[in-house]
């Protein structure tokens, strides 16, 4: 009996471990988007390819470090900066059309919503891990929806994508919030586990940021 005890006090104190180690990453990841961001603004539009071509060389680079903890976690900021690039172009554009005001907003309902989403997630007793199969599909669907909007600009169109976009990436967050809280592994899991949650809070911003513009009228 107290071997079960002692298993189940050393299983939850890795976990609390590896809790503390996800929510330090996203903390300077932030860090290293605001850079990012900075920098996106001073290179201009041509920093926008050099954020996607990053992006990806760094997500890349990430499934091929397993094993390789110092070597991930230095690929996990420079993912952020590149994402920090795309994103500093992004909020730039609504600031110089006098929608700073619109910016803001989307944070404060993101970080709301996140905050909401991450305490359901981590207080139910519910099992989510379900969601996952459709939220892959969903994904999937969104990106070709996506590709199809840069052609179909019609309001209606993209009001529809903007919204369904926020949706599946709150499904995201009460996912991986929950994947989180079940999880015990080592720092590469709290590098792949940080990379899933970023990505989440990230493109829930910019659905509710595009969502918003839209029903202002002043999306570009």
């Amino acid at each position: 009996m107290e071997n079960i005890y002692s298993g189940t006090g050393i299983q939850e104190a890795r976990r609390e471990t590896l809790v503390g180690r996800v929510m330090g990453l996203l903390a300077f990841s932030l860090l290293f988007t605001a850079g990012g961001a900075l920098l996106g603004q001073q290179l201009g539009p041509g920093a926008l390819l050099i954020s996607i071509v990053g992006s990806l060389g760094m997500l890349i680079g990430l499934y091929f470090t397993k094993d390789r903890p110092g070597l991930n976690l230095g690929l996990f900021y420079a993912f952020s900066v590149f994402e920090g690039m795309a994103l500093g172009l992004i909020v730039e554009s609504y600031v110089a059309r006098g929608l700073g005001s619109l910016v803001v907003n989307a944070a404060v309902t993101t970080a709301g919503l996140v905050l909401l989403l991450g305490v359901y997630a981590w207080t139910t007793k519910r099992d989510l891990s379900g969601l996952g199969g459709y939220l892959t599909a969903g994904l999937l669907v969104v990106v070709v929806a996506s590709l199809v909007g840069i052609f179909v600009q019609a309001t209606p169109f993209q009001l529809i994508l903007s919204a369904a976009t926020a949706l599946l990436f709150s499904g995201f967050v009460l996912y991986d919030i929950q994947r989180l809280r079940n999880a015990e592994g080592s720092q590469y899991d709290a590098v792949l586990l940080a990379v899933s949650i970023y990505l989440d809070i990230y493109n829930l911003f910019l659905a509710i940021l595009r969502l918003f513009g839209i029903l202002r009228g002043s999306d570009e």
